[in-house]
Formats: structure tokens, sequence, C-alpha cells
């Protein structure tokens, strides 16, 4: 079974000391795909095809971790006949519509601001990110439908150059898999909580993408502000037959504090007798079905996770749960659950029937999982504790 290890870099004062920067929730750059930082102003600049540059969509394939592993990728391949600097990334074309209105100079703006923020903070350099000559870039699983693949030229300091090249492709849905199809339907979870009390919730799986993803509503019984289903995607792993949880952002709502708070689902670890909480995109949990039991049943076990503090310690630990949460936006604000009590990881699941109801969410709460560069080592900067209180009625 693959195991799924997270690192997370990270200063160890500001995690045992409270103290959080507006960098420890600015996770929308990551999430969204091309949120704001970086440039003061918004650039004039023109933009030109180079000529000297070929993008191609080179299909899936799949790629082996260096634990020998194996995952699922997308490759773009570019062929470029000079020698100038650019960045490949892709976008589908409803994205580009929703976030730019079609205007590609305001995406290429995005974009740069989004890199420029990634070395101004130290995850990043220029010269890691940029690429000449020929290269290709391996992408998680895209979803099916019509995308973009761009080459973003820039300067060497992290300027736009003015050039760029695109490719329009479709990724197409696949015939879903006998093994795809065994995790849909209505499922029991849960398990013992901290105080060793069951805690159980009824979910319902349904397709989202044959052999990419499935919905899920249910989970903590956690209701939007009009009395709908919280509703998010869980990837399939078409190497291993897992389905695997990840960290998302729903929304951002108002308290009775009238405050604004992002409602997220994350993962929580523990460090002594201190509960943290990552505030970033990274799978938690992986589910395993139990194929030798005559019904059918599953585990989902808590993901690996290595936090690397300043001083050169590493402290490796897993994920104990993963909780719907309020994440202030003030750094400065508390962080609130939506239930003191959810069970700890293992957990048990137990499907129940083929059935689903469907009280979903709006379109606009339902929240998808987006194109990421292929990284198998995510590695993470916001990490918060977790006091698991839920805010006041």
């Amino acid at each position: 079974m693959k195991t799924r290890l997270t690192t997370i870099l990270t200063i160890a004062a500001c995690i045992f000391a409270g103290c959080e920067s507006e960098e420890d929730f600015d996770r929308h750059g990551d999430w969204g795909g091309h949120g704001g930082g970086g440039n003061d102003k918004p650039s004039t600049q023109k933009f030109e095809v180079n000529r000297n540059w070929t993008l191609s969509y080179d299909g899936r394939t799949t790629k082996r971790y260096d634990d020998g592993s194996l995952a699922e990728v997308d490759v773009i391949t570019m062929k470029s006949t000079d020698k100038e600097l650019y960045y490949i990334d892709v976008i589908t074309d409803n994205e580009m519509q929703a976030s730019f209105g079609g205007n590609e100079a305001e995406y290429f703006n995005s974009l740069a601001q989004n890199l420029s923020s990634d070395v101004k903070n130290g995850d990043k350099t220029w010269s890691a990110l940029l690429e000449s000559g020929n290269s290709y870039v391996d992408f998680d699983r895209m979803r099916a439908g019509a995308w973009r693949a761009y080459a973003v030229g820039f300067e060497s300091n992290g300027r736009l150059s003015g050039y760029y090249a695109r490719l329009d492709f479709t990724v197409k849905e696949e015939v879903p898999t006998e093994e795809f199809n065994k995790w849909l339907g209505t499922w029991k979870i849960g398990g013992k909580d901290l105080d060793g009390n069951g805690v159980y919730y009824e979910i319902a799986l349904s397709s989202s993408e044959s052999n990419r993803a499935y919905w899920l509503r249910g989970w903590e019984g956690a209701k939007d502000p009009d009395g709908y289903d919280y509703e998010f995607e869980v990837e399939f792993d078409r190497v291993t037959g897992q389905i695997v949880f990840n960290s998302l952002y729903f929304e951002t709502v108002k308290l009775n504090d009238d405050k604004d708070y992002e409602v997220c689902l994350n993962g929580n670890i523990k460090k002594g007798n201190e509960y943290l909480y990552i505030n970033e995109d990274i799978a938690i949990a992986e589910g395993t079905l139990d194929e030798s039991d005559a019904e059918r049943t599953a585990t989902v076990t808590g993901c690996g996770v290595n936090v690397n503090f300043d001083n050169g310690t590493t402290f490796e630990t897993v994920f104990r749960s993963m909780q719907m949460m309020y994440v202030p936006v003030d750094p400065s604000g508390d962080t609130y659950v939506f239930n003191e009590s959810v069970p700890q990881f293992p957990l048990t699941m137990e499907w129940l029937s083929s059935s689903v109801k469907s009280d979903s969410a709006p379109a606009a709460r339902s929240v998808a999982r987006k194109a990421r560069r292929f990284n198998p080592a995510r590695c993470a900067t916001k990490v918060r504790r977790n006091r698991m209180v839920v805010p006041n009625e």
C-alpha cells in the first residue's frame, strides 16, 4: 500500500508560541492556482507568441516515486530552439474565463505574482523555477475537459519577458473501472474520538469523474449557511485502488462575532500534548478496501508527515484526524471547529447501499480539486493550533 508522505517546513517558535503572519493564511494562490501577491502595480506589458516554442500534451503516464510506489501524471512537453527562460503552467478553459475573463495578460501577471511570492517567502528560487531549451513537466492527473498549457517567458530576475506559447488540448473522461465503482454508494464511517467514544457519520460517495474522483457528502454532518451538506471531492488512485482525502477550502463566511472565517477541511497532528493542524493543500488520509471481507468494508488511515524545524530537527508523525474548521482570516483570530469530537484514525467504513441522497450543496459550495504540479513530497509551511472549540451560537 502506498503511503503519502508530506514534508512540513516551518518555524518551531511559531508553532509553539502561536505567532502567525498573514502568509500563514494565504492559501488561495496554492489552491485556486493563480492568486495574488508579488508585483505592486498592474502591468501594461504587451505579450507576443514565441515561434521558437512548441508545447505538446503527451498524455497520461505512471510515475514512480523514489520509494518505488506509483502515481498517474499528465505530461506537458516543451520544445525550444532558443535560450529564452520560461515557466510551464496549465489552466482549464472554464477557470481561465471565471478567474481572468479570458484575458491572457491578467493570467500571466497573476502567475508571475504567485511565483514572486514563492521566491520572496524562500520556498523557491528563480533558477529552480524557470527552464530553457527542451523540457517537460509532470502534473497531477488532470480533469476531463478543455485545457490550455502555457509557456510564459521570464527574465532571470523573475520579470515577465513578454513572450509566451499556448497549447489547447482536451482530456477525455474514461470508462469507469470495476475498482472505481466499488466505492460508490452510501457508507457508515467513523471510529473512536479522543475520549474513546464512538463517532460515526453516514456519507454518500457519488461519481465526480470516472476513475478520478468522487463527491462526498455527510462528513461530520457539516452544513453550509443555507442548510445544505458541504460537498467535496475525494480522489481515486487508480494505481492502488485507494481513495485519498485532501485538505480543502470551501468558502468564506461570517460568524456571530461578525468576523470572516474560511470554511476548511484540515488534518490534525499531535506534538507532545498539543494538537496542531496543517492549513494547506496536502493529502490527509487514504482509504483502502478490505478485500478479504465478505461484506464491503474499508479502512482509512492517516498519511505520514515530517515536520522539519529551523534548528535542524525533524518530527516524524502521521495525521491523527481530519476536521471541518472555521479558520480566521485575521491571523490573530481563533480557529473554531464544527464539532469538538471527531473520530481518530484509523477509521472504519461499512458499505450500506448503492443509493445516495440528493441534498448536495449548490455548485459554488462544492469543492473540486484543481491541477497541481506533481510533487510527491508536498511541502507545507502553514501550521496552527487546533483548540477544538465550537463557536457560540
